[in-house]
Order: C-alpha cells, then sequence, then structure tokens
C-alpha cells in the first residue's frame, strides 16, 4: 500500500530528517516514505524494511524509477531483521505489521541519543500499544491526528471525500 501523499508530507515534517544520517523505514510497503527521504536527503542512508520479497522487489525498483541510490530494499520481518542493520538517527513504523511493542523493544536499543520515531497508526489499538510502551519507557512523545478529505467531482459541483484518519506518534530517545 502507498501511503497517501499529504500523511507522507507529515512523517517527513516530524522526522526532522538532517543530511547524513541513517533511517530505517520499517514496514515500508512499495517504498513511498524511503523514496521521499532519499529525494530529500542525497547524503542519508535509507533502509526500506519490507516482510514480503513482493514489497521489497517494488521497492527496488521504483528506488530506481526515482533515480535514488540512497535506499537498501531489505527483505526480513522485523523485529528479527532489525539487529543486522546499522544504528539508525531516524525511524518510521508504518504500523500495519503487527509486532509493535517487540520492533520498538529493538529501536530502543539500536536508535542514537536524541533520535526521531515516527509512527503511523490507523487503529486506536496499534497506538494505544505504542503509547503505553513510550510511557513505560520514558520516551517524550506527542501525537498528531490527521483527518484529511480530498475534493471530487458531483455532477457540476464538488463535494469532500474523507480518507482514513491516521494517528502520527512522534517520539524522542531521552535515554
Amino acid at each position: 500500500m502507498i501511503t497517501k501523499r499529504e500523511i507522507r508530507l507529515a512523517i517527513l515534517g516530524e522526522l526532522s530528517l538532517q543530511p547524513h544520517q541513517t533511517v530505517w523505514d520499517i514496514g515500508a510497503g512499495t517504498g513511498s516514505v524511503s523514496i521521499e527521504i532519499a529525494r530529500l536527503c542525497p547524503t542519508s542512508k535509507i533502509y526500506a524494511v519490507e516482510k514480503t520479497s513482493m514489497g521489497s522487489s517494488l521497492i527496488a525498483k521504483n528506488a530506481e524509477r526515482f533515480e535514488v541510490n540512497n535506499i537498501n530494499s531489505i527483505n526480513g520481518k522485523a523485529p528479527k531483521i532489525l539487529f543486522d542493520l546499522p544504528n539508525p538517527n531516524r525511524i518510521f513504523i508504518d504500523g500495519r505489521g503487527g509486532n509493535i511493542v517487540d520492533i520498538l523493544n529493538i529501536c530502543q536499543q539500536k536508535i542514537s541519543a536524541k533520535g526521531i520515531l515516527v509512527m503511523a497508526f490507523a487503529t486506536i489499538e496499534h497506538s494505544c500499544q505504542a503509547i503505553n510502551w513510550l510511557s513505560n519507557n520514558s520516551w517524550q512523545y506527542r501525537l498528531l491526528q490527521l483527518q484529511i478529505s480530498r475534493s471530487m467531482p458531483l455532477n457540476h459541483l464538488t463535494r469532500f471525500v474523507p480518507l482514513n484518519p491516521i494517528t502520527i506518534i512522534t517520539a524522542i530517545n531521552c535515554n
């Protein structure tokens, strides 16, 4: 699934990207967030982790299509695959895949001091799991809920069609 453009923009803003960083995109899907990061920060290294081989292949093809060469498409299931990656400065987690607590435990071990973690969730339950974990592990965090609608023609009129609301959680490693 491709992260909607408006959601990607918010995620990129929350990541506070800088040059020469190592960035993990966990649950990268087709790589839309990874590609945006790669285009904004060509000196950074992006590790796009996707559990399906089809998704990993799409990430590689999309990186080639958009002419970015700083994305490493990693086929594997988080959290296990994360142990082998270089320590990140920034992490984005697409919260559709589950295992959020196990993934966050590894992220906490690997992320740099003052590193930023951004998560996007479509469900209340996954958001609550992440918030509970962040609270229990003394991370500072904030929530942003996006409820976006796009215009759509209706005969000679225009109406708005809502997208699914997304909760973005941004956390800073203060440990």
